[in-house]
């Protein structure tokens, strides 16, 4: 993917957040079709996390040497025998204040607190982050490895000896078949939203053989576009019905999703 100066700022803007809604919603539709896009914003992703922790950690160390050019971080030698009383003087230990009143040391430990906090939850998501990555190049593997442009056919059925002068229609298309074929094409040009629409559409229709091929290759969809529950939800209504055309295909994915 070429990553020109128009194309770096609108990922930037996505990620900060400055895009209208519509903006927002045009974007998101986009990296759904687009795995090589979806890619790019986690990588820009991660360096801005990345550029953050290197502005905390410049900022704890200003922060350090700051205190440290103050006197409040540590005590010299020098400051330690002008404080410290002479053998013949006598060492008056003052009074208790009513109130204890915290000093710019303690203030310097809680910042560097807060910094350390900060930086921890920040590496929690960057982890996050890279685990998320992982699923997603671990969905695509398993989405290319059990999707086929083949469609499985219709079962044959016993023949009727009532109906074996009648016309047969089996050189006519079935409009399922059709509208099926259409999604798997949108699969294999990265048009995600369009198969989606399609695969929804055909899976609500009356039980038969395309509807049926039509949840399996939603629920691959699903998990191309990393909607894993969605997936599995699909995969185990599909390998739990009995003669389903791709029940045992369900069974072996669902496996690994769930030992995953």
């Amino acid at each position: 993917m070429e990553l020109s100066d128009e194309f770096l700022e609108e990922i930037g803007a996505y990620l900060s957040g400055q895009m209208t809604p519509s903006a927002k919603n045009q974007f998101e539709t986009r990296m759904q079709r687009d795995a090589a896009l979806r890619e790019e914003v986690a990588i820009q992703r991660e360096i801005k996390v990345g550029l953050s922790f290197l502005a905390q950690k410049e900022r704890f160390k200003a922060m350090h040497t700051n205190l440290e050019q103050r006197g409040l971080l540590t005590v010299s030698a020098a400051d330690r025998l002008k404080t410290e009383p002479s053998p013949t003087e006598t060492k008056v230990l003052p009074l208790p204040t009513k109130r204890t009143v915290f000093g710019p040391t303690w203030t310097y430990f809680a910042a560097a607190a807060s910094v350390v906090l900060l930086l921890g939850l920040g590496w929690v998501v960057y982890q996050n982050r890279a685990d998320e990555r992982v699923d997603v190049a671990q969905n695509q593997q398993r989405f290319e490895r059990f999707f086929s442009t083949n469609l499985k056919p219709t079962p044959l059925s016993p023949p009727n000896p009532d109906q074996l002068g009648a016309p047969q229609n089996s050189d006519q298309p079935n409009p399922d078949s059709l509208r099926l074929q259409e999604a798997i094409t949108a699969l294999q040009r990265q048009d995600t939203q369009t198969a989606l629409n399609t695969l929804q559409a055909l899976t609500q229709k009356s039980p038969g053989h395309w509807p049926a091929s039509a949840q399996w290759y939603l629920a691959l969809t699903y998990l191309q576009t990393n909607q894993r529950d969605q997936s599995i939800s699909l995969l185990q209504q599909i390998a739990a019905l009995r003669g389903h055309p791709y029940q045992r295909e369900a069974q072996r994915l669902l496996g690994e999703l769930v030992s995953q």
